[in-house]
């Protein structure tokens, strides 16, 4: 009982610190359009054919590292606890 309290509390003192690091995505840029008409370049087919390089795609801001492994740390504990309040029932 001693570990799965522990674990409880590690999993409480973990879980604020792993919500302050997610961050929303940026989906769209903080600076409004300009309302210059820009008239767009004309494409041709050959080039409307190509796949658009990965440094053209925006950022859909994805989950980071360390979010990551707060919630494996998280999935690691509660592992834990479960296989232990098992051995003990089955003692």
């Amino acid at each position: 009982m001693k570990k799965a309290i522990i674990g409880l509390v590690v999993a409480l003192i973990a879980l604020p610190a792993i919500v302050g690091l997610a961050s929303p995505a940026q989906a769209y840029p903080d600076v409004p359009p300009s309302k210059s008409k820009v008239t767009p370049p004309a494409v041709t087919p050959d080039q409307a054919a190509l796949p658009a390089s990965s440094s053209s795609l925006p950022s859909t801001g994805g989950p980071n590292a360390a979010l990551l492994g707060g919630g494996a740390a998280l999935v690691l504990v509660g592992g834990a606890v479960v296989l232990t309040a098992r051995r003990r029932r089955d003692a």
